[in-house]
Formats: structure tokens, sequence, C-alpha cells
């Protein structure tokens, strides 16, 4: 048995999975997914500080595209 399925069966699968780390390793994978998706899995800049640079101008960009598709929302009152 893994780890992850020990201790699901120790502590029941939620408990579990919060507690080894594993919501966070999926939102990390998903943000890469999205991240390659959109932008390709290759840089174009040669030397190593143009990649830095580079990476956070895409990540700025995909930070932008994020906040712009993101809904407003706000409280109803009952």
């Amino acid at each position: 048995m893994t780890k992850i399925s020990v201790i699901s069966v120790n502590m029941g699968v939620k408990n579990g999975k919060r507690d080894s780390g594993y919501h966070r390793r999926s939102l990390a994978e998903t943000t890469m997914f999205r991240f390659k998706k959109i932008f390709g899995g290759t840089l174009c800049s040669r030397k190593f500080d143009n990649q830095a640079v580079e990476l956070f101008i895409k990540c700025a960009a995909l930070n932008r595209m994020i906040q712009l598709a993101k809904p407003v929302s706000c409280s109803v009152v009952s």
C-alpha cells in the first residue's frame, strides 16, 4: 500500500489527502498544465537570465488572464 492509501484507510479520504499535502500538489500540477497548454512547454530564450525574465512575463500574463476571467461575486442577503 502507498502512504496516501494507508493514511486514507486510517483517517478517511478527505483528511488523509489534506494531511499528506495531496491537494496542494494537485493544484500545482493543474497550474503547470494550464501554463504549458497556453504557452507551450519550451522557452525561446537561450541564456538563463533571459529565460527567467521570459517566465516572469508569461506568469504575469497568465495571472492577468485569470484575473480577467474571474467572476465578481457578492453576498446575497435573504
